[in-house]
């Protein structure tokens, strides 16, 4: 099975593009006319002085300018997503996104420097075992001026890397920083390409919009435009795509083989056209997309995970053995080895295919096991039918009539003995089921005894020999033997699991009485009678998470005391006291007046609070109940003398 890592979302509003390394000193450039290219800061551990020394030589601006101003792409993992900022895809990009005429990175290697130029023809790209051939590069493709010399690096990479993050800014640095906050471009005007400009005045490309229509979920408005960018530059069409294909729009294979054409230099176009490839059981084309990606990208080891299954549709069983050894390699992940162990299976390896669905079954988080037991159904070999055993087993489904069919159909295969044992096992294995405590909140303080109108939240242990079983936990109520209630909900959780603490679903009781909570786990149960009483005001608001608090802010009840028998009781007469002692601070006009309608007309605030009665504070709470904002997080004294004062 292939898997996919294709981004899901908008980035959000302008960033600016990490960079490891920092830019050019701020000299030597106030005067120049309109910038035709820009020098990006170069990544690593001379980054700063390096491209300094570059652009000053090609007479472009200061790149700590553009550590400061180079946008991220408008996609969620922005230049990642297609390899990094520091790739001809990020060289591309990059120049798209500014408007400039070139653009130029470096990035310093173990065998020297690694030059990306992005001009209007494409990216060109060269490894240079020194500076000076890297400027004579620059010399022949008409960048550099002939017969020149590259300046020295000089300056001080901390004061450079300073600048770059906007630290002591000089003048020309602080206009940077001043239209990245939309005050103006300043100083840049005439140094910087205008669609840099332009973008942090609000003027964005229009790929930038159309991620936004798809992020406020305009999808119609979306599609529309996404359409329109499809024979767009490679910012926009990669941003069309990335819309088809999240909208799911059946334009998105054609889109993913238009782009791979369009941005040839992108490791995600290839990706994407795999993926179309595999949608369509076109395994060759899958794998000569994908070998494309790995050349731009060869440490991913998710192209290597699915150039493996590519292979494997292929027919090429040995060279899918080791782009997967090569994925699990760069970074182990539950496809890449169940990948393996089927492939191993095929070949009968029972101890090969074992070793790698055993890896695959501690990584898998509870995503990836239907997939791997969908591709063994779809084999004839014996050991395909006993892994697909042997992983239902332990993923929680089914498994013995698997093993039983498989010790009929192969009763002399080297895998009976497992086969045999693995049934004995599940023959003495079963499941628990443990109702450790009741309450009104998940996670919070046992809750009983219930009163009417609570919803219950029974915590249980669940325990599973060898492995937990993949069924639903129930709950149901009963009443004098006749059902009043039931809840359901699924489990989820990765294989391997023999034990687990879970809330079931919880159940509201309708009434004051006798009640019997069933809690069910396939062919496990346990029973819990209840004693419902009438409900109770100080529990109810706890259930709401309201904490009555007096005016200094302490809460009126401890979390024991609201849930305890005498709750309310207590509740009432802590409320009573505090707005008793709330009274002769009731002292500005507004408290002192008659209130003139409502059911206390004629009467003070300061009057009430002087001589409040319980009836008076429980309508208080009930409409509190009725409108949690009335209280919220302020104190009762003050709620209690809003709802009195009315709207």
């Amino acid at each position: 099975m292939p898997k996919s890592g294709l981004w899901k979302g908008f980035s959000g509003a302008p960033t600016v593009a990490k960079a490891a390394v920092g830019c050019l000193a701020p000299f030597l450039f106030l005067g120049l006319a309109l910038a035709q290219g820009l020098v990006l800061p170069f990544e690593g551990p001379r980054g700063y002085t390096l491209a300094q020394a570059f652009a000053e030589g090609l007479k472009a601006p200061p790149p700590t300018l553009l550590a400061l101003l180079l946008p991220e792409p408008p996609w969620r993992d922005g230049y990642e997503l297609v390899g990094g900022l520091y790739s001809r895809a990020g060289a591309r990009l990059a120049r798209e996104i500014t408007g400039a005429d070139w653009v130029l990175l470096g990035r310093e290697e173990e065998r020297g420097l690694r030059l990306f130029l992005a001009g209007k023809e494409g990216v060109k790209e060269g490894l240079f075992a020194n500076l000076g051939v890297a400027w004579l590069w620059l010399q022949k493709e008409g960048l550099a001026p002939r017969f020149s010399a590259l300046p020295a690096p000089k300056g001080d990479e901390a004061r450079l890397q300073a600048l770059a993050r906007g630290e002591n800014p000089d003048p020309l640095h602080q206009s940077a920083l001043d239209l990245r906050e939309g005050r103006g471009a300043g100083l840049l005007l005439g140094l910087l390409p205008e669609r840099l400009l332009l973008f942090w005045q609000g003027r964005l490309p229009r790929a930038y919009g159309l991620l936004r229509l798809f992020a406020e979920g305009k999808q119609e408005e979306a599609l529309k435009e996404a359409e329109a960018l499809l024979s767009g530059d490679a910012l926009e069409r990669t941003a069309a795509h990335l819309v088809l294909r999240a909208l799911e729009d059946p334009r998105w294979p054609a889109s993913a083989r238009a782009l791979k054409e369009a941005f040839p230099e992108s490791p995600l176009a290839w990706e994407e056209a795999s993926f179309a490839a595999f949608q369509e059981g076109k395994g060759e084309e899958a794998k000569e997309a994908l070998l494309q990606a790995i050349r731009l990208r060869p440490d991913s080891w998710l192209y290597w995970t699915n150039l493996g299954w590519a292979l494997y549709l292929t027919g090429d069983l040995p060279r899918a053995i080791r782009a997967s050894e090569r994925a699990v390699a760069l970074n182990p992940n539950a496809t890449a080895y169940y990948n393996l162990g089927l492939f191993r299976a095929i070949y009968g390896d029972y101890l090969g295919a074992k070793a790698a669905y055993d890896r695959a079954l501690r990584l898998d988080e509870g995503e990836d096991f239907q997939e791997a037991l969908k591709d063994l159904e779809a084999r004839e070999e014996p050991l395909a039918l006993f892994f697909r055993a042997y992983l239902a087993e332990r993923a929680g489904l089914e498994a013995k009539a698997l093993y039983r069919a498989f010790l009929e159909a192969h009763p002399r295969h080297p895998a009976a003995f497992a086969t045999r044992r693995a049934l004995a096992r599940l023959e003495g294995g079963g499941l628990a089921l443990k109702v450790e405590k009741l309450t009104l909140i998940p996670g919070d303080l046992e809750a009983r005894p219930f009163r009417a109108g609570e919803a219950v939240f029974p915590e249980v242990r669940l325990e599973g020999y060898p492995y937990l079983l993949r069924a639903p936990l129930e709950s149901l109520l009963f009443r004098e033997g006749k059902e009043v209630g039931r809840a359901e909900k699924p489990l989820g959780f990765p294989p391997l699991t023999a034990g687990l603490k879970e809330v079931a679903p919880a159940l509201t009781l309708p009434e004051p009485g006798r009640y019997t909570l069933e809690v069910r786990y396939g062919e496990a149960r346990a029973l819990v009678p209840l004693e419902v009483g009438p409900p109770s005001l100080a529990r109810r608001l706890y259930a709401l998470g309201l904490t009555p608090k007096d005016l200094s802010g302490t809460p009126l009840l401890t979390p024991k005391e609201a849930l305890g028998p005498e709750g309310e009781r207590l509740l009432l007469e802590r409320t009573l006291e505090a707005l008793k002692e709330a009274a002769p601070l009731a002292t500005s006009p507004s408290l002192t007046a008659p209130l003139p309608k409502g059911p206390y007309r004629g009467k003070s605030v300061q009057e009430i609070l002087k001589n409040p009665s319980p009836d008076l504070v429980r309508a208080f709470y009930e409409h509190v109940l009725e409108n949690p904002e009335a209280l919220g997080e302020n104190d009762v004294v003050n709620a209690f003398v809003e709802w009195l004062l009315g709207p």
